[in-house]
């Protein structure tokens, strides 16, 4: 069997160029420490790999949405828990206002305190988000739920939120609300803005110079008012509770999730410096021998030794 010249230079320009690309595949792997770098490194793992990125990244966004859910139902529970301290203490002041040795000036002052309440209370109806959205408009999230017309007396408070409430997806099949419906946390089914109202009669009563014949009566219902419409914050903030205990499951499970994600990304990709270093030093060696060869192979010629 003869072999051309030819087939001698092709054979070792092959052989030298499967070095270098074997060579620069090891350099590769080695400055960035992974495995897999390129499709052609390893087909299967690459789209294995391709997968894996894409169910962490979703599975990234979701841990990132329940940070979110957390912050906005933080809020949202600990402004229900200023609002139902709030409504105590307006309790406690409408039984004050019931003394019998209080002065006509002595009302007015309760009145005054009252009235900052008052607005205090509003404040809280119309808390908003990190990103400005209210919370207890339901999903109506850009428009303050609560609206006080003071030209009126008492003053007038109308909900012009909806009854819906905005959900925040925190895994493959799950959602978690993190606004509230108002006119259910301040309100009831018949009356969207009852805890206005009452504080609003409130106000009033303490207005009255004099005083009504059934004053006590009035500030005996008042009272008792009050203290349901404490009972209601304090269940909507039960409400809110049970999600924020969801919701950390939920983030738990999703972190794990996304350990295991790490984990099998990390089996298929990640770089076995001991063995790459020590290919890599086969492969420059490799490289070598070929050039030498090729070398000696181009002064293997006929005309040579004429």
């Amino acid at each position: 069997m003869r072999v051309s010249t030819n087939s001698f230079y092709a054979l070792g320009a092959s052989s030298m160029m499967q070095g270098q690309s074997n060579l620069a595949q090891l350099q590769q792997q080695i400055s960035t420490m992974k495995r897999v770098n390129n499709p052609s490194d390893d087909p299967i793992a690459s789209a294995q790999i391709l997968l894996l990125n894409q169910s962490s990244g979703r599975n990234d966004q979701f841990i990132t949405n329940t940070k979110a859910v957390d912050s906005s139902l933080s809020l949202s529970s600990q402004t229900l828990q200023n609002t139902a301290d709030l409504l105590g203490s307006l309790s406690t002041l409408a039984v004050s206002a019931g003394s019998g040795i209080l002065t006509t000036t002595n009302l007015q002052d309760i009145q005054t305190q009252a009235n900052q309440m008052f607005q205090t209370l509003v404040g809280y109806g119309n808390t908003r988000d990190g990103q400005g959205n209210y919370l207890f408009a339901g999903n109506a999230i850009g428009n303050a739920p609560f609206v006080v017309n003071g030209a009126t007396s008492p003053a007038v408070t109308t909900y012009q939120g909806d009854t819906g409430q905005r959900d925040v997806q925190v895994s493959p099949s799950g959602q978690i609300s993190v606004t509230e419906v108002g006119s259910l946390v301040f309100g009831n089914g018949t009356q969207p803005t009852k805890a206005f109202d009452d504080v609003q009669q409130f106000i009033s009563l303490l207005g009255q110079n004099p005083k009504p014949a059934n004053f006590s009566t009035q500030l005996s219902t008042i009272i008792g008012n009050f203290k349901s419409d404490q009972q209601q914050v304090l269940t909507a903030n039960a409400s809110i509770g049970a999600r924020q205990n969801q919701n950390d499951a939920v983030q738990n499970n999703d972190t794990s999730v996304g350990l295991q994600y790490q984990t099998a990304l990390s089996g298929l990709q990640d770089l076995d410096m001991g063995k790459a270093s020590s290919d890599l030093l086969m492969a420059q060696s490799s490289l070598q021998y070929s050039q030498l060869v090729f070398q000696k192979v181009q002064g293997l010629s006929l005309f040579n030794n004429i």
